[in-house]
């Protein structure tokens, strides 16, 4: 065993606890992120849908809000969940033996893309559910009992109004029955017992979709698809992808053991999890030939990869792995270390990126100085993440002005700009064509705010004039985001 002078519970809670400290202080050296601060908005605007996602996240901020707004605390969640997936490995493995199960949990505990980012995202929730729905689906195929069937589907609801990508584990469910379940009839009953503990979520889904514009329909399937285009560039990036979250020694092993994969997957057990891992792998090898594959699309999927290959891989082998994956993740705090120390004069000479760190690190400053010079007007930025930083650090709402992009468009439904007509708005912006805005007020002042090597643009605009904003800015809005199909029915957009 890795930990030879040790007891298998001592080994254990060195793991826990090692991750544990590793995740939190990360927690705490990471600012808060553009996109976790726009995910902050959600939980300062109760609702049960949002534009870009399914809720979830929106619910568990907005309960965390009620206690503290500190990094730490809103990434709890994260920390935990991570800790608590490990731990239901553990249990699942160790009678297959101990070493393994410590090995097993051990590999998901340390590897980098938990340790080094434990952010509160949409895909915090959407892990934790499809975890637990996964291994519901394991009980299922062990004891072909429907009640674990229905509890899959429920928490695949769950993870499914956390974000969409929980429907490739629906997916994943129905070809691994097809493909390698022969037990008549009653696994493709118990299919539709996972559809129907999912129907109630999708059902929400829908109503919310259907009451405005459709949003998340063409937001996900629409808006973001428009760039779409063959490309092996995108396809060789994903195996890239791959090969650093998988890791080259599992990934190598694993393309030793591929003459038993066939055999393996028919005698189910611990293969049930490489299944849940491997079908949404492919699909997602698929879809990679015409659109870039993120790394936060794998991470629901990924601890079924360290249970399932338990049983494929020998003793050598996970240990082999083990001491790769702690050493990999020691190179990683290494150099975060390294960078973390030099920041932000080591990337300075880039200066948008160096602008972004500035922004994020330094925003209670940045702020004194732009209320020093806004003469008390509305603070807006073109940016959703920036507005959605500052309102972070403000605790209220900071609008987006302008087109804006096809990411974060909730400002939309937050943010009516007649309310602002006549009045005095604070543009704060990271680029000098701040001024454009200039034709929408009677008035305008540009003014360059040197901070920290860099420099910020503010756009004081007097008198803000709503209809010639409205013709030029919101009806191109309209025009580019919210073409709702003639064949979807709605009712209630509210930018129509």
């Amino acid at each position: 065993m890795f930990f030879n002078r040790l007891s298998s519970s001592q080994s254990l809670l060195i793991l826990i606890g090692v991750s544990l400290l590793i995740k939190s202080v990360m927690a705490v050296l990471i600012p808060i992120t553009g996109d976790e601060a726009y995910f902050i908005v959600w939980g300062n605007h109760l609702d049960y849908g949002y534009y870009d996602h399914p809720p979830m996240v929106g619910w568990w901020l907005a309960a965390l809000l009620q206690v503290s707004d500190h990094p730490l605390w809103l990434r709890l969640p994260t920390i935990i969940g991570t800790t608590l997936i490990g731990w239901v490995m553990y249990r699942l493995v160790m009678p297959y033996g101990k070493p393994q199960a410590l090995i097993v949990a051990g590999l998901y505990w340390l590897a980098p893309v938990h340790l080094m980012a434990p952010l509160i995202t949409t895909d915090t929730p959407l892990i934790i559910f499809s975890f637990f729905s996964g291994v519901c689906f394991y009980k299922a195929q062990r004891q072909d009992h429907f009640g674990w069937y229905l509890l899959s589907g429920l928490l695949l609801g769950l993870a499914f109004y956390s974000k969409f990508f929980a429907g490739l584990l629906g997916v994943a469910y129905l070809f691994y029955v097809i493909l390698f379940v022969r037990r008549g009839v009653r696994p493709y009953l118990g299919i539709l017992w996972v559809l129907l503990g999912t129907l109630p979520f999708i059902g929400l889904n829908l109503t919310w979709n259907y009451y405005h514009c459709w949003n998340n329909y063409l937001f996900n399937l629409v808006n973001r698809t428009s760039d779409s285009n063959f490309s092996v560039m995108t396809f060789g990036t994903y195996l890239l992808l791959l090969l650093y979250v998988v890791t080259p020694p599992i990934v190598f092993f694993l393309i030793r053991q591929s003459k038993r994969l066939r055999e393996y997957f028919r005698q189910g057990r611990l293969s049930v999890f490489m299944a849940l891992f491997g079908l949404p792998i492919l699909l997602f090898m698929g879809l990679s030939f015409g659109k870039s594959i993120g790394l936060h699309w794998l991470l629901s999927f990924y601890p079924f990869l360290f249970i399932g290959m338990m049983a494929l891989l020998s003793m050598r082998q996970l240990q082999v792995s083990f001491h790769f994956m702690w050493s990999f993740s020691l190179l990683h705090l290494v150099a975060f270390g390294i960078v973390f120390a030099m920041l932000p004069g080591l990337i300075k000479s880039n200066e948008e990126s160096y602008q972004d760190l500035v922004y994020a690190m330094y925003t209670e400053s940045l702020l004194t100085l732009v209320k020093q010079n806004s003469y008390d007007f509305q603070l807006v930025t073109p940016s959703y993440s920036q507005s959605a930083i500052l309102a972070y650090h403000m605790k209220q709402p900071v609008p987006v002005l302008g087109v804006g992009s096809y990411h974060g468009r909730q400002d939309d439904i937050i943010t009516d700009y007649r309310a602002f007509d006549g009045k005095g708005l604070a543009i704060v912006s990271h680029k000098a064509d701040v001024a454009l805005y200039a034709k929408y007020f009677q008035h305008f002042t540009h003014v360059v705010l040197p901070f920290k090597g860099t420099q910020y643009h503010l756009g004081i605009g007097v008198h803000f004039n709503y209809a010639k904003y409205e013709q030029e800015v919101l009806q191109n809005v309209k025009q580019y985001y919210y073409q709702i199909p003639d064949w979807l029915p709605s009712q209630g957009c509210y930018y129509q």
